[in-house]
């Protein structure tokens, strides 16, 4: 280590300092060369050097001086080693945990002592690892995200340049570590385990169901089925409701369709937050039977959300959006549709058709002929909270669009009604927005891109305050930065835009196609319009205030949390709450307050609960008043995402290599691995510099010296009879 030290000045610099200090001494000097009465030349001398003293301790004082010092030293950065410590990892890996250990050792060893290494171990949470013995293989969850994550909050401090995860890759939890691995800067390398092969299995893989239903309004449940050397026939699936079986059907399951999905309808019965439950009857020989159900909460209610769509005129897109709208049985779907002129089909909307509804959908509004009243009732409505969606068309007059600028996610900066085709261009990052997510994997941004094209006009648009680009545009293999989907909170009003249109031919010639030949794909048109609707209701207080579960499904020992943000009505932090949460078990009521975490936030660790079905209510109060209410669901036992793992996840892996130029290899392949990590830039001696700065005019020293200086300078001229 090389240690440098500098005296400077903050205020000026030395030149001026050292002119100050030579003028301030020839004044000094000055001073005392006529006195009386006459004195010795050493008083003289005495007195003119104290005055002088005096005043360089103040001038440098004003100076500001600081004292720097600069340290360098090289480092090498080291590897961070990340080892799954989920209840899957033995499991696929075919191993004990004393055998895993001992493959831990060995890898550890086999990067060699010129790689400085250290160990962590992850499930849910990341920690670090001080002996290879206590690795335990008993998490809860694989959530690779977690770990990255904690990862890069130690990368700078711990001086970590590369990242070696030793895992089966079977990510459960909510991130996407792909998006994260690819933010880090750091190499992200991978030791797998498990086969790539599938075993013989059938698994329901996913639930798609409206969080919100309505009583005896028959709602859709679809799930995705996937079959692995299953024989061909007919299996049985039933739903069930809080426990009981409401219907059933048999599924079609043949071996050249290894994924398809199925459709059932269920009719809540009764209000309040359900368990729905889809099932497989299991099949003899299956590798496992966890994966052969899934299962969704939701929110019953014994009335309709009202959704209000206003067209400039009939279209296949206002057919196409409406129909997807009302696939959600709970979601009922009022139109005014524009005529030739300024009159609609069903009458002119008013304030009072506006008022208690959940989203205002405009497609191709207003038009040339549509009336300036009507934009402004639009306006009003939503100027007092109505959520809006906003698509164009070819006849759409931006000029009239002025009193909805206030709302709208974009400014429009110009525009022509020539018109081009486009498709979405989505990052990764945008596909996990609530927004812009289908299926919630990493093929949700090339599911995006590969859609059909769609029209646009020549209008140029900027990003309204406050606005979020969820989607720009591609022409034909060229990527443009010109915005294609927005969003926009501004903590009164939710609007999104999209702006193209022609969402009809996603479907047409998207979705319709792929299932005309038997396979599967997600439905774009309604996962978005659904996910849409569902981020515009949400109103002002239910984002303001929130009282939930860490999960909706536990494992069995899981500890069970409770998180809670709690914000007032101008979006400011609330720190003063109480939040409070009532559990109903079998036991009776148990009460537990969360603590204040800081920002408005608060938390708390309830512990492990028994398998079963638990309700709470929460509230949050301050001082005398209560602030919010809030109730739900959640279970415990019946998830089991560690058990479902049948091979290990090679895409994933080898995704996160790719795009951090990292390696992805199996156990037998060590020796690549650590020539690759020597080979590594980010893993190469640096020189690190620390610049430390001390103020010293804050230290008292230097006043003193100047008061004492002066001090003992009027001494000895009172003395001397000079005074």
């Amino acid at each position: 280590m090389m240690e440098h030290v500098h005296f400077d000045l903050a205020a000026s610099t030395w030149w001026i300092y050292a002119l100050s200090v030579i003028l301030g001494s020839a004044a000094s000097w000055y001073t005392y060369t006529r006195v009386d009465p006459q004195q010795t030349p050493f008083t003289l001398a005495t007195l003119r050097i104290l005055r002088a003293l005096g005043l360089a301790s103040l001038l440098l004082l004003l100076f500001e001086p600081i004292l720097r010092i600069v340290q360098s030293e090289t480092v090498r950065p080291r590897v961070a080693l990340l080892i799954d410590e989920s209840r899957s990892l033995p499991r696929l890996a075919k191993m004990d945990t004393t055998a895993l250990r001992a493959t831990v050792a060995t890898l550890q060893s086999t990067l060699g002592a010129d790689i400085d290494v250290e160990l962590y171990g992850f499930s849910d949470v990341l920690r670090e690892v001080q002996d290879i013995d206590s690795l335990t293989f008993r998490g809860y969850r694989t959530d690779i995200a977690s770990g990255l994550s904690a990862i890069a909050n130690r990368s700078i401090d711990r001086r970590i340049g590369a990242i070696v995860l030793v895992t089966d890759g079977q990510h459960n939890g909510s991130d996407n570590p792909v998006m994260l691995a690819d933010n880090l800067g750091l190499g992200v390398y991978s030791v797998g385990f498990g086969d790539t092969v599938m075993p013989k299995d059938l698994a329901v893989t996913r639930i798609l169901v409206a969080g919100i239903g309505v009583v005896r309004e028959p709602m859709p449940v679809t799930v995705d089925i996937e079959s692995y050397r299953v024989p061909d026939g007919d299996y049985e699936m039933v739903i069930e409701d809080n426990g009981a079986r409401v219907s059933s059907q048999r599924v079609a399951v043949r071996s050249n369709v290894p994924r398809q999905t199925v459709t059932m309808d269920w009719k809540p019965a009764q209000e309040g937050v359900r368990k729905l439950v889809v099932a497989l009857r299991p099949v003899d020989g299956e590798a496992t039977t966890a994966n052969n159900r899934v299962q969704a909460f939701v929110d019953v209610r014994s009335y309709k959300r009202k959704v209000v769509l206003i067209a400039g005129a009939p279209s296949p897109d206002v057919a196409f959006i409406k129909t997807s709208l009302t696939r959600d049985p709970s979601v009922v779907v009022s139109t005014f549709v524009q005529k030739q002129g300024a009159e609609f089909y069903e009458g002119t909307p008013s304030l009072n058709d506006l008022a208690d509804i959940e989203a205002l959908v405009l497609v191709g509004f207003p038009t040339t002929q549509s009336s300036a009243a009507v934009v402004e009732t639009i306006a009003k409505a939503c100027s007092s909270g109505t959520a809006l969606f906003f698509m164009p068309s070819v006849q759409l007059d931006y000029r009239k669009l002025g009193s909805l600028e206030s709302i709208l996610p974009f400014r429009v900066t110009g525009s022509r009604p020539q018109e081009f085709l486009v498709t979405p261009d989505v990052t990764d990052g945008s596909a996990s927005d609530p927004i812009m997510r289908l299926s919630g994997d990493v093929r949700d941004a090339s599911t995006w891109k590969s859609l059909p094209p769609m029209f646009r006009t020549e209008t140029f648009v900027e990003s309204a305050p406050g606005a979020q680009v969820l989607a720009t545009i591609r022409v034909g293999n060229a990527a443009l930065e010109e915005p294609l989907i927005m969003k926009r909170d501004d903590g009164r009003t939710r609007s999104i835009a999209v702006l193209g249109y022609g969402v009809y031919r996603w479907r047409l010639l998207g979705t319709a196609p792929q299932q005309a030949r038997g396979g599967t794909q997600v439905d774009v048109l309604d996962a978005f319009l659904g996910n849409a609707v569902s981020w515009l209701r949400v109103r002002d207080s239910e984002r303001r205030i929130v009282i939930a579960p860490t999960q909706k499904f536990y494992a069995t020992g899981e500890p069970v949390g409770f998180v809670a943000s709690v914000q007032d009505e101008s979006f400011a932090a609330v720190n003063d709450a109480e939040v409070r949460v009532v559990l109903t078990t079998s036991t009776g009521p148990r009460s537990v307050v969360l603590a204040l975490q800081g920002n408005g936030r608060y938390a708390t660790t309830v512990g492990s609960l028994p398998p079963g079905d638990y309700s709470f209510v929460g509230t949050a109060t301050r001082g005398s008043v209560q602030l919010a209410t809030r109730r739900g669901r959640f279970t415990v036992g019946d998830l089991q995402v560690e058990d479902v793992a049948l091979i290990r996840n090679a895409p994933l892996l080898n995704s996160m290599a790719q795009r951090t130029g990292g390696l992805a290899i199996s156990i037998d392949k060590l020796d690549a691995l650590r020539e690759m990590l020597k080979r590594d830039p980010r893993l190469r001696d640096v020189v690190q510099t620390r610049d430390r700065e001390y103020p010293v005019y804050h230290l008292p020293w230097l006043v003193v010296l100047a008061i004492g200086c002066f001090a003992a300078e009027w001494t000895l001229r009172k003395r001397r009879g000079l005074v």
